[in-house]
């Protein structure tokens, strides 16, 4: 994946490196980190493996990312970097053959940013070795970190149930023999009908002023999850006019510390209310109210960014240039809102936008028309 960029600012070089120590578990958020490299896995078990450029390194960003899926024997692998304006011309016949060099040694060229069976293998193989991994095009260099590489495809490794198995990446002599495990099957979310924005639905007056009058009492604006303790933060702790968080917001933001109503359909409701703020995220709290039980809302997410046709979205920036987001969105399904997706584009590494889709959770969503998102 080729894209131009504009040179980015000084001031970014000054940002703290990641810890060299790995952290993290491949199922949650950025998974298993090790240095430049993390293994991202969804509830499929399929993984996603990425090595990135330094962290010192910003005009010449670049990754590689291996997606596998349980008991494939060969991994599918993916290339994506991007170069300076004043560097070189957005025209690929100029910026010429792209290819895979390890150790200074071409490996071939690159078609379409995927790496073919010969190459993926070589790259495995120099996988515990120090590595120098670089994508040439004419005279442009990316390097892309082998820091972590080792550390990450061996947890890959035992997610998968590989060790010690002809399957596995790097770890085939392993006296630790596992069973490799088979995929799991995506979860099937049925969206149902729900008012669609276009309608403009709105409560009676009378339910509204109902639902404004108790909605403080049916949510218990007190709880610790919500407000925080001595330990730590609540998860919405503009909720609750006692805390300092909702003071300090009233003083400049009185008008954003109220509940609004949004109809879903004739017998449910959500309530919203606005959770936290920082600099450049804001997360709202949505409860799903049954209109046959109103005093029992059911809580969805407290970090939601909009509502929209029966899908609640949560979209944040890891920090404030946007090269590293998350997304979750949350489906109607008659009954509930289905969380049917948790994803990053992975590490905070200069790509606009972030560099891929690393899923922790997918599904497939039928619409209520039968047809397949």
């Amino acid at each position: 994946m080729k894209t131009i960029i504009a040179l980015i600012t000084t001031g970014l070089f000054a940002l703290p490196t990641l810890a060299s120590d790995s952290y993290g578990t491949p199922s949650e958020g950025w998974g298993f980190v090790k240095d430049d490299w993390q293994l991202v896995c969804d509830n499929t078990l399929t993984c996603r493996a990425a090595g990135y450029a330094d962290e010192g390194i910003w005009d010449t960003p670049a990754s590689i990312l291996l997606t596998v899926i349980p008991q494939n024997p060969v991994p599918s692998v993916q290339v994506n970097f991007e170069y300076r304006e004043d560097d070189t011309s957005s025209n690929d016949k100029e910026l010429g053959v792209t290819e895979l060099w390890l150790n200074d040694k071409n490996y071939g060229a690159i078609e379409n940013d995927e790496l073919n069976a010969k190459q993926i293998q070589q790259l495995l193989s120099h996988s515990r070795l120090n590595t120098k991994i670089e994508i040439r095009a004419s005279s442009n260099r990316w390097k892309i970190s082998d820091k972590g590489m080792s550390a990450v495809l061996l947890k890959l490794d035992e997610v998968q149930g590989r060790v010690g198995t002809p399957l596995a990446l790097v770890s085939k002599s392993s006296l630790n023999r596992q069973t490799p495990k088979s995929p799991k099957a995506k979860p099937v979310i049925k969206k149902v009908y729900s008012y669609a924005d276009k309608d403009k639905k709105q409560l009676t007056p009378a339910k509204l002023v109902y639902f404004q009058k108790n909605i403080n009492k049916w949510i218990d604006i007190d709880d610790k999850k919500l407000v925080g303790s001595n330990d730590g933060m609540g998860d919405c702790e503009l909720v609750n006019p006692k805390t300092e968080a909702y003071q300090r917001m009233q003083e400049f933001g009185a008008d954003r510390l109220g509940w609004d109503f949004i109809p879903v359909d004739s017998k449910h409701t959500l309530a919203t209310h606005e959770c936290w703020r920082g600099a450049y995220n804001m997360g709202a709290g949505y409860w799903l109210i049954n209109h046959a039980k109103p005093s029992k809302p059911q809580l969805i997410t407290t970090s939601a960014s909009d509502y929209s046709d029966g899908e609640i979205y949560a979209i944040h920036k890891d920090r404030g240039i946007g090269d590293c987001w998350n997304r979750a969105v949350w489906v109607w399904d008659g009954k509930t809102f289905a969380l049917t997706e948790d994803s990053s584009t992975g590490m905070c590494r200069g790509f606009a936008g972030g560099a891929w889709d690393l899923p922790t959770y997918t599904s497939e969503v039928i619409r209520s028309d039968n047809k397949v998102n």
